[in-house]
């Protein structure tokens, strides 16, 4: 038989390589036709056709309808009342005739411009001073009109004052105009101040536009749309895109933290690969969307952040109940970049990174260490381990070989990891066709020496948009896709990056890394060994390719109308193998050891996914106050998977591939599935002239989580609000701007979760080894799994939100208050405690209990924005504190029910169980005359003292009650500053936290299970309680834990440390070179450089203990998260 190699087969089965280079090779194609595109001249549409039947309705509308069933595009100013009643009947007529039918006799003029309609007033003074003005000599000048970013305005509005000679600027920001001399012209624009310049000498001009945060109303993405900030009713706060693309992070998750309120980002660790969890108001992982498609939460680290547009944090049932089961625990949605209209823009940018751990605990040196050691034997009336001698000679380092001074931080670990990302953009486009297409790569390295840790990510991103404007029909559609490799060590001591850590931390000063011979010592846990290039390895690969196209018609005879289609597929291949493996060590004489034989285990997942959507989109405003917007549509799902494992021990031969091992040691197993959801959706808005406000969501969503029957819920949602500010009452107010805005909104909505396992409702078997013999041959048999029950279903969160909204002062100070309560009912629990469940023999199936747990709290947010000559700043500031608590903790004991001082239900923000402390018995007779833990023996002076909480003279479990606050924050917190000025720019963010505890781990304790154990490791535990010490921060010192009843490290409120904190989470400060220096070279568009910095400075009451405030490990054994500092260059032509 021939032998066919497993790598073989996996390369053809799991293409991982293939595909990726396969979306490469249409990504490229795509590239090239855009490129095209973009390069191609705008489409003359002025023998386009209209047909419009419309009685009684505004200009608008009619404006409307033309660019709907054409290209073109109109612009004009306010001047012109496009709220006037018109009536036209046409069919299948020229647009200019259609135009000069309903502006004959009035006072409007219209000029054609390639794809745009320019609409300016006439009146017979401008026309006589027009008049005049011909006889005077006339001058061509040309220019370009730019927004603050020096990005070219598109369509904006060239005029000279009193007269009606005036254009519009083109695909480039470009205008040429033939005036007369000494002209003043005025330039305007929807959204922009409007400016005038005096024309002089010079022939070409430059003009740069400046927002006008009156005119401006951001547009926000929510679930299947879009709406307007001001008339929002739901609670959505949004983040910069910018800002998140300028922190110097390994992944979009990490750089978050502080940006919005209501969004909740924790950091447990740093290191290759790394990620933070997010949460929105304190719940579970949220629902990520991207471009309108559910998305796997791994898609979401994943992203580039360039290629981000708008991301929204959606955070009440008014936002989320649009989709249903899965968007309890609220949505962040992303939109990604599309093409523009315009030449064809080229955009690159670099990082280089240095990282490094934000805090390096300060281990003891061996003298120090021994010191101690010797200390804790002695109180305990032992011997020392080390002689007067002995400590000599680690004082004075004559013998390194047998009494060393290792530092092992510095063996193991650089000062720096370094890390860089290149991204290169291509956008371009016409009117009919716009292209965005982005490049990225990303290598991140070890902190660790022999550099055999990294992680490299490939993304890639198409999308395109067709327009085709005279049929009403848009069409869409992207490639993205991303690669990730990553590499980390493991041996058979060394099961991650984070243990290699751990095990640097706990090593011994006087344990030797190498022998006399630099061999590597035979010592337990040897990180040097474990990064060693000889030591195994965990490889992992991700390849991802997803693919979309939708299709939009705006239904011709129907106005507002618009038939939405979208079909998504996702196809993810998972490579994990894991070689573990130990290099040789040898003890002091060279002689080497016999390490574990070597195992390989082989994992790879297949997953797939199809999306389908169809709605129908109505938007309408009728007699100009009254404005109706209905969504109705449907979408399904699928999600189909296969996995499989298989692997070997005990190898012989130093080759990781499966053939090699053993075949009696062979493992496998596999794995395969389907998932499948639909829902039913629909929406409906009311607007009553941008006065009042009413919303209602309904999604009706099936999940096969659950039995027939129980299959499909109805969830809903109701919002209103009411902008008080567009009142008559409040006319005094908003004009002298002490409130240009106020709002208030609430909302109110149940939505469902199907978080639980798949198919729980079935019987399921299992095979067992255990069976029986018939006619002497062996017969398996089989096993009834756990009992099961048809009454499952959702679990439900009602949601309740009130909300304000203000801006002031000419929109400079704005800002939003929220009040948040949510209650989720129906967990899934088996009742305990029940007769007859011991002769049943096995636990009563899962059922839905009267369960329910409660989050609630409040945020605010608040933004300062000011522009004064060259100099623009923002100042903002957002808080988010909740509490989460159970109601009625179906999973709680009943002893523990009864006891309200241990009980979780109703019980808030606590750490955990303990005894309470009163510091530290000070004398023998405090021993004596003091309540004590009965198998607390041989008590002494410097022991930690326990209250006697029920007060009957012992101390014992049912002293224990509810101590500390939680282990993680109820509060968090982000200060922003932005800062411009003449081309030089600085982004500051700083993130905080309230009060949260932190639970110093056994070994920082000192706790050990053997005499003569290590007891202090770091400089900050020398502060022990002596005769001369009395308020120490830590108790007197042991000889091991047990000594005395493990009196010292019972848990209580003693050893827990406040780790709320405020750090300096971004910094980028940097010059913009086309503001000056490249201000003439057009060929470039964009140009600077910046120096910037992410968790630089930290304030912390935990940074006296080397404690990183974000992590949650109790004994600084998890890599701490990073500090890095970058070096960016951003160029576009």
């Amino acid at each position: 038989m021939k032998n066919k190699s497993i790598g073989d087969d996996y390369k053809l089965k799991n293409p991982h390589v293939n595909l990726f280079y396969r979306a490469m090779r249409i990504t490229t194609f795509l590239l090239f036709f855009c490129s095209f595109c973009a390069l191609a001249d705008n489409v003359n549409s002025q023998t386009a056709k209209v047909t419009i039947k419309r009685s009684n309705v505004t200009l608008l509308d009619v404006l409307n309808e033309i660019e709907n069933q054409t290209n073109y595009l109109f612009i004009y100013s306010n001047d012109i009342n496009v709220k006037r009643p018109v009536s036209i009947n046409v069919n299948a007529k020229a647009v200019n005739s259609v135009l000069a039918k309903l502006f004959a006799g009035k006072d409007v003029a219209y000029q054609m411009e390639g794809t745009h309609i320019v609409l300016t007033k006439t009146e017979k003074s401008l026309n006589e001073v027009s008049v005049q003005q011909q006889s005077k000599r006339m001058e061509n000048i040309t220019g370009v009109v730019l927004d603050e970013a020096g990005e070219p305005i598109i369509g904006a509005s060239v005029k000279v004052q009193n007269t009606t000679i005036g254009t519009i600027t083109d695909l480039e920001g470009k205008f040429k105009l033939e005036l007369p001399a000494k002209s003043v012209i005025e330039i305007s624009f929807i959204g922009y101040r409007t400016k005038t310049v005096v024309v002089g000498k010079e022939k070409h001009i430059s003009i740069y536009m400046e927002e006008d945060t009156k005119a401006l109303d951001e547009v926000i993405v929510v679930g299947y749309g879009t709406t307007s900030k001001r008339k929002t009713t739901a609670a959505i706060a949004s983040v910069n895109a910018e800002d998140i693309a300028k922190v110097p992070t390994a992944n979009i998750t990490q750089s978050l933290a502080g940006r919005a309120p209501g969004l909740i980002v924790n950091t447990s660790g740093g290191g290759i690969n790394n990620y933070s969890s997010i949460s929105i108001r304190g719940g579970a992982t949220p629902l990520f969307v991207i471009d309108d498609v559910i998305c796997e939460e791994r898609d979401f680290r994943n992203l580039n952040p360039e290629d981000v547009e708008q991301m929204s944090v959606l955070k009440d049932a008014a936002s989320t109940a649009v989709y249903g089961a899965r968007a309890a625990n609220g949505i962040i949605m992303v939109v990604t970049k599309q093409g523009k209209a315009g030449k064809m823009s080229i955009n690159y940018s670099f990082n280089y990174n240095l990282s490094q751990p934000t805090i390096m605990p300060d281990k003891l040196n061996s003298y120090d260490a021994a010191y101690y050691l010797n200390q804790g034997l002695a109180n305990d009336g032992m011997k020392e381990r080390f002689n007067a001698e002995e400590m000599e000679l680690f004082a004075n380092g004559s013998d390194p070989h047998h009494y060393p001074n290792v530092d092992w931080q510095k063996l193991a670990m650089n000062t720096f990891a370094p890390e860089q990302r290149h991204t290169l953009t291509v956008t371009g486009g016409s009117e009919k066709v716009k292209a965005y297409t982005s490049f990225s790569y990303y290598d991140q390295q070890s902190i660790y020496k022999n550099n055999t840790n990294n992680l490299q990510r490939y993304n890639y991103r198409t999308n395109l948009i067709a327009d085709f404007k005279e049929v009403g029909v848009k069409v869409t559609s992207g490639i993205e896709g991303y690669l990730t490799k990553s590499r980390e060590p493991l041996s058979t001591t060394g099961g991650d990056y984070g243990s290699v850590w751990s095990h640097i931390q706990n090593k011994l000063p006087w344990e030797n890394a190498y022998n006399q011979y630099g061999q590597l010592n035979n010592i337990p846990d040897n990180p040097l060994a474990e990064i060693s290039p000889e030591a195994g390895y965990s490889k992992g690969e991700i390849a991802t390719v997803k693919a979309n196209m939708g299709l939009e018609w705006t239904v011709p005879w129907v106005a507002g109308l618009r038939l939405k289609a979208l079909g998504n597929y996702r196809l993810t291949a998972d490579r994990q193998k894991d070689w573990k493996k130990s290099p040789v060590m040898y003890d002091w004489d060279g002689n080497p050891n016999t390490p574990s034989k070597p195992s390989l285990e082989k994992n790879y997942w297949n997953m797939s996914e199809y999306t389908v959507q169809a709605f129908a989109n109505y938007d309408r405003t009728f007699n100009v106050v009254h404005t109706v917007s209905a969504t109705a549509g449907i979408e399904a799902n699928k999600y189909m998977y296969d996995n499989a494992t298989l692997g070997r021990k005990e190898y012989l031969l130093d080759v990781d591939q499966i053939n090699p091992g053993p075949v009696a040691t062979a493992t496998n197993s596999s794995a395969e599935g389907t998932r499948a959801r639909a829902g039913l959706v629909a929406h409906l808005k009311y607007d009553y002239a941008s006065k009042y406000v009413v919303e209602g969501s309904m999604r009706y969503d099936g999940s096969d989580n659950f039995p027939k029957g129980k299959r499909w819920g109805v969830f809903y949602a109701g919002s209103a609000a009411w902008v008080i500010s567009e009142e008559s009452f409040w006319k005094n107010l908003k004009d002298r701007h002490i409130f240009d805005l106020f709002k208030i909104r609430a909302s109110y909505g149940e939505i469902g979760l199907d978080d639980i396992s798949a198919y729980s409702y079935l019987q399921s078997y299992n095979l067992d080894e255990r069976g029986y013999l018939l006619g002497g041959k062996f017969y398996p048999g089989f096993s009834e799994g756990n009992l099961v029950s048809k009454d499952i279903s959702w679990y439900t969160t009602r949601s309740t939100n009130v909300g304000l909204d203000f801006a002031s002062l000419d929109n400079r100070l704005s800002g939003s208050v929220e009040y948040f309560r949510m209650s989720t009912k129906g967990y899934l629990t088996s009742p305990s405690n029940v007769a007859y469940t011991d002769p049943l023999g096995t636990s009563l199936p899962q059922v839905k209990s009267d369960g329910e747990s409660i989050r609630q709290g409040g945020e605010f947010i608040v933004q300062w924005k000011e522009k004064r000559g060259d100099f623009e700043y923002a100042i903002g500031a957002n808080f988010t504190y909740f509490d989460s608590f159970w109601m009625n903790n179906p999973y709680e004991a009943e002893t523990d029910l009864k006891n309200p001082y241990k009980r979780t239900t109703h019980a808030k923000g606590y750490w955990g169980i303990g005894y309470e402390s009163l510091g530290y018995y000070q004398s023998q007779e405090d021993v004596m005359n003091s309540p004590k833990r009965q198998n607390s023996v041989n008590l002494g002076a410097g022991d930690i003292k326990y209250y006697d909480f029920n007060g009957d003279g012992i101390i014992d479990g049912n002293d224990q009650h509810r101590i500390g606050k939680n282990s993680s924050p109820r509060g968090q917190y982000g200060i922003s500053i932005d800062l411009n000025y003449k081309g030089w720019f600085m982004n500051m963010l700083w993130q905080g936290a309230t009060s949260k505890d932190f639970y110093f781990g056994d070994k920082l304790q000192g706790q050990g299970s053997d005499y003569g154990y290590l007891s202090v490791i770091y400089d900050f535990q020398r502060d022990v309680w002596t005769p001369d010490n009395r308020n120490a921060k830590f108790p007197r010192l042991r000889s091991t834990s047990k000594y005395n009843g493990s009196n010292n490290y019972g848990s209580s409120d003693f050893w827990l440390v406040n780790t709320g904190y405020i750090r300096l989470k971004s910094l980028n400060i940097g010059y913009d070179l086309k503001h000056k220096v490249l201000k003439r070279v057009p060929w470039i568009t964009k140009c600077d450089v910046s120096l910037s910095g992410y968790n630089l400075l930290t304030f912390s009451e935990s940074n006296k203990y080397d404690i990183d405030p974000e992590i949650g490990n109790t004994n600084l054994y998890t890599y701490p998260v990073s500090r890095v500092y970058s070096i960016s260059f951003n160029i576009g032509f």
